[in-house]
């Protein structure tokens, strides 16, 4: 089997494994008003707020794993954080994201919000306890970025480690470090590599990407 195919195997395993819970969930809502004879607050509560998770990460994935030119150019890193927001809803984690600003949106490449995108959810699977997720940039020659992880017993996956080192193959990923070793190629692709690094109660990525042309 091919690496493309084992990748796109993996990344759709990746897709159905984080859509079921929410998508479930609605499925048994609808069977709960169906033996109720008639709609019940409490269920249809249940069914808007699995609907919103589902489209939440949907949209997420869209643009994390997909080719991100649905992203407008104008506003690029704002509809980021608006999409890294929507994994943070109703969750054990706080995101706090610097607000973007006109300067920041013109450093911004499509491969760089991409990044922004995976390497936050690196951070939030980094934090098994609960903790706050921070989203950091500065622009210099090029787009630094910084997303760090805080929390009681924040740590690295191993998966997600393996996937991080250079030269990880697709036959030895887990589906849980797809987004590990997306950013990491990513990375490459743009000529820097993503660095990253764990201490107590704390994790690290960071990346300095080159000026747009």
């Amino acid at each position: 089997m091919s690496q493309d195919l084992q990748l796109a195997e993996l990344m759709a395993a990746r897709l159905c494994h984080d859509l079921v819970g929410p998508i479930g969930a609605v499925a048994n809502g609808v069977d709960l008003l169906g033996e109720s004879g008639g709609p019940d607050p409490e269920v249809t509560s249940l069914i808007a707020a699995s609907a919103r998770q589902a489209s939440r990460r949907l949209q997420w994935f869209r643009i994390a794993f997909g080719t991100a030119n649905a992203l407008p150019a104008s506003a690029m890193m704002a509809e980021t954080r608006r999409l890294a927001g929507g994994l943070f809803e109703e969750g054990r984690v706080t995101l706090d994201w610097l607000a973007p600003d006109e300067a920041l949106e013109g450093a911004t490449t499509r491969a760089g919000a991409k990044l922004a995108l995976n390497l936050t959810l690196l951070a939030l699977e980094s934090l098994p306890r609960g903790g706050a997720v921070r989203v950091r940039f500065e622009i210099s020659s090029g787009l630094a970025m910084s997303v760090i992880a805080l929390g009681t017993g924040a740590r690295i996956p191993e998966d997600i480690e393996l996937a991080l080192r250079p030269g990880a193959e697709v036959k030895d990923l887990t589906a849980k470090a797809v987004p590990a070793y997306l950013a990491a190629r990513l990375a490459e692709s743009a000529g820097v590599r993503l660095m990253h690094n764990a201490g107590t109660d704390r994790v690290d990525f960071s990346i300095s990407l080159p000026a747009t042309r």
